[in-house]
């Protein structure tokens, strides 16, 4: 324990620190444990003086303390405060995950920290478990969808069956809107078969360049089969770094958007233009943008909020899906999706890669 802290007024500050409900550490200007109370040796299962005068980094995971303790440090000294989560090290080789809340404090020889830690691995299984739940109650409205998506073809079906079953006549157009609503209901079975049996991609770090090679062409393939000219613009700035993507799922996401993007087009005699464009994103966990751009009607504002959703469509025929698997598999793929659209002007999707599974704050010295 702290020297300085065996005076009347610092042994209060050191009795109310024991008996605060949470643990506690005092780090010095060495960014050595110079004081851990009561809490911190129960949380971190250890006797006192494994903690105290040991390495602030010995708390820290091997891979974490070049970088993320770095900043935190960092951060807590220069702006006096500092909060946020880290896998954490016990000494018996067990971690769990803690939320940390440091302020900075001035010594004699310098700026020192104190840091309170929460352990919130329970906390994070709840969520984990809620975003279980989420899904699970996302199904539940797929098929509450499905059940209104299928009762109109289902009438049909035996409505027109019905009446072919009472009469000789042959009923060339009832026959065909058999066929058309039986077709409907296997596109719709297919589709949603598809989106709940997709892979979880498996997530390794390609180059920005590799992942272009290897996804244009057959973009440019689907685009020009259907009548599309394909045009690309790729920025000069790539990032160096690589990317998180599984390339097999990644490029099943832009073709939903390809698709989209020729669609736009359905009820216009104007030239079909599908733009590609790729481009460095200088801020936040993303890497890069893969973009396909239509100049097609555009989108009006109360209807671009649910294009995500499932089932929604505005286009006669179509089941209204694609979107939906481009936003489930970039928000599997630890990316973004983001639309942006102007009616008369086109519509813009933009799916973001991210530059590695961790925040930037623990791969990056500030």
């Amino acid at each position: 324990m702290l020297d300085e802290f065996d005076t009347p007024q610092p042994r209060l500050i050191t009795h109310i620190l024991e008996i605060i409900n949470s643990a506690i550490l005092v780090v010095d200007t060495l960014d050595r444990i110079v004081f851990a109370n009561s809490k911190a040796v129960m949380m971190f299962k250890a006797e006192r003086k494994e903690l105290e005068d040991s390495p602030l980094a010995k708390i820290f995971m091997p891979e974490d303390r070049e970088v993320l303790l770095s900043n935190i440090l960092k951060i807590t000294r220069s702006q006096g405060e500092f909060e946020g989560e880290a896998m954490l090290h016990r000494p018996d080789g067990s971690r769990f995950m803690g939320l940390l809340a440091a302020s900075s404090w001035q010594w004699e020889q310098g700026v020192g920290v104190v840091i309170t830690i929460h352990d919130i691995t329970k906390l994070k299984n709840i969520e984990w478990e809620l975003r279980r739940s989420e899904r699970m109650v996302f199904l539940g409205r797929m098929l509450n969808d499905i059940s209104h998506q299928i009762r109109n073809p289902v009438l049909t079906i035996g409505g027109f069956s019905r009446r072919l079953a009472r009469t000789d006549l042959p009923k060339p157009e009832h026959i065909q809107a058999i066929m058309d609503e039986s077709a409907r209901l296997e596109l719709l079975l297919n589709t949603l078969n598809e989106f709940i049996q997709l892979d979880r991609p498996k997530l390794e770090p390609h180059s920005v360049k590799y992942l272009i090679e290897n996804i244009e062409p057959h973009l440019m393939g689907l685009a020009e089969g259907h009548g599309a000219k394909w045009t690309s613009k790729i920025s000069s700035s790539l990032p160096k770094e690589r990317v998180l993507a599984d390339p097999n799922i990644f490029i099943m996401a832009l073709e939903a958007v390809v698709i989209n993007a020729f669609d736009a087009y359905e009820h216009e005699d104007t030239e079909k233009i599908i733009e590609f464009l790729v481009e460095p994103v200088d801020h936040g966990p993303q890497a890069c943008a893969f973009c396909i751009k239509d100049r097609g009607s555009g989108i009006k504002p109360l209807v671009l909020p649910n294009v995500f959703s499932p089932f929604f469509t505005t286009k006669t025929g179509h089941i209204g899906m694609g979107l939906t698997f481009a936003h489930r598999i970039m928000e599997e793929q630890i990316g973004d999706i983001a639309i942006e659209s102007s009616v008369g002007e086109g519509t813009t999707l933009s799916l973001y890669l991210s530059k590695d599974r961790r925040r930037e704050i623990r791969t990056k010295k500030i």
